[in-house]
């Protein structure tokens, strides 16, 4: 494959929450996230949301970097994306915005990039909570297009499994 081809930029959306019998569990914090996945760098960027229908709410907003990469076993490959959320601060230090982690995200994504589980934790009134084995879906509002060249990427690039 040539270099030109080997670059590239994708848009996928997904949201993570906790689930009972493949339905979500009502009342438990829910992660929504719009990330542009690099297939070079193997890097990942986007914005996440922590929100929960709690009394009072939680909202959390975070701009998110990481990284994926694949994980492979003697019978299949997953991806994994781990990445940080850090919230949109309007403090300056020396001309720079401040950066506050308050989101971490560890997650492991079907070879099509379209399910998979996950932890993340978020920080909400100065405490962490934590979710762990949530469901992640794409988000009902992605388009085909946007899957259909996740996956042809993954499918061409993809490790070699040696078993």
């Amino acid at each position: 494959m040539s270099k030109e081809n080997q670059v590239g930029l994708f848009r996928v959306s997904y949201v993570i929450s906790p689930s009972v019998a493949g339905q979500p569990l009502l009342g438990a914090p829910q992660l929504t996230l719009e990330l542009v996945v690099n297939t070079v760098d193997k890097t990942v960027n986007g914005v996440g949301h922590v929100v929960q229908a709690t009394n009072p709410p939680v909202n959390v907003i975070s701009q998110f970097v990481g990284e994926w990469s694949y994980m492979c076993t003697m019978d299949s490959c997953n991806i994994l994306v781990v990445a940080d959320g850090f919230d949109f601060s309007s403090i300056l230090v020396g001309g720079q915005p401040v950066e506050h982690k308050n989101v971490t995200l560890r997650m492991s994504l079907n070879e099509d990039w379209q399910s998979g589980a996950a932890n993340f934790s978020y920080l909400h009134d100065g405490e962490w909570h934590q979710v762990e084995a949530a469901h992640v879906k794409v988000s009902s509002d992605e388009t085909q297009h946007n899957l259909d060249a996740l996956t042809t990427f993954t499918s061409v690039n993809k490790p070699s499994v040696i078993g």
